[in-house]
């Protein structure tokens, strides 16, 4: 190719790159407008539209630019934009010494601008959204080996409570150190629907359930069947987290009716959040 040919064809790319910055410079002047008009205070942050934002992007993507990095720069802007509405936004995350792979995902997600704290255990990072309700909490995603799980610490109906509300990698990166393990997402605003979801119920008893009747149980109640369980013991109490499709509140009549299925005359049950479903998860 020669020498005026190519100088052309890069006069194009330096002009697309000024259309893009003020398109950019465009949608911060909108996201500046919205932030005005919202009560001062508070979390911005809408994980189900972002989702939804995100599949949207995914699904009409084409070409041989990569999508994992289409889905990086989206997240870049998105999370920036949030921090302009919401300054004191800070991520506390749960990165042992020994899992540093938690950090790479919270920081994939929420990009370079969001400031990130680390702490050790999952308790950590409960008590310090609690204290910050612009604080975003990262914890590793509930597996059956724990030994001190953190879910049963939602269900107590305390106002400082967060939710679960996102699931991260949400796509997983070519480059991840963090490949192999999952994160939830902990903020202090209530789930979001984002047209594919999973709702998460935790169920505390004096006694144990097996799985016929917990499935009996959610049935009766009017609930979808759920897509997974887990319980633990911890002092003599049962706890269970049950995974339904969907996002269910802790408003919904039905988990009043779970309990009257279950019983549970000194039990309780509670919704404690829900995620989109990754994408790396789609059926």
């Amino acid at each position: 190719m020669d020498a005026p040919k190519l100088n052309a064809l890069r006069q194009e790319i330096d002009a697309i790159d000024s259309d893009l910055h003020g398109l950019i410079r465009r949608r911060a002047a909108l996201v500046g407008e919205i932030s005005a008009a919202k009560p001062d205070g508070g979390l911005s942050l809408r994980p189900g539209r972002e989702a939804r934002i995100m599949r949207k992007r995914l699904a009409t993507h084409d070409g041989s630019f990569p999508v994992a990095a289409v889905y990086r720069m989206w997240r870049e802007m998105m999370s920036a934009f949030a921090l302009m509405q919401t300054p004191a936004l800070k991520v506390a995350v749960c990165r042992p010494a020994d899992q540093p792979g938690y950090w790479d995902l919270a920081r994939d997600h929420f990009g370079c601008q969001v400031p990130m704290l680390g702490f050790e255990s999952p308790a950590q990072v409960l008590a310090e959204v609690r204290a910050h309700p612009t604080t975003i909490g990262v914890v590793p995603a509930p597996i059956d080996s724990d030994t001190a799980p953190w879910w049963p610490l939602l269900g107590g109906g305390d106002p400082t409570l967060p939710n679960v509300v996102a699931r991260l990698p949400f796509l997983v990166m070519p480059n991840a150190r963090a490949r192999g393990i999952s994160a939830l997402v902990l903020a202090r605003i209530e789930p979001e629907d984002s047209g594919e979801d999973r709702g998460l119920v935790s169920i505390e008893s004096p006694q144990g359930f097996s799985r016929d009747r917990l499935s009996t149980a959610v049935a009766r109640a009017g609930l979808p069947p759920y897509a997974s369980a887990m319980d633990r013991v911890t002092a003599g109490v049962h706890h269970y987290l049950l995974e339904l499709p969907g996002v269910i509140v802790d408003a919904d009549p039905r988990l009043r009716g779970l309990e009257q299925a279950l019983a549970l005359a000194r039990g309780s049950v509670a919704a404690i959040g829900a995620y989109a479903v990754p994408a790396t998860a789609r059926a």
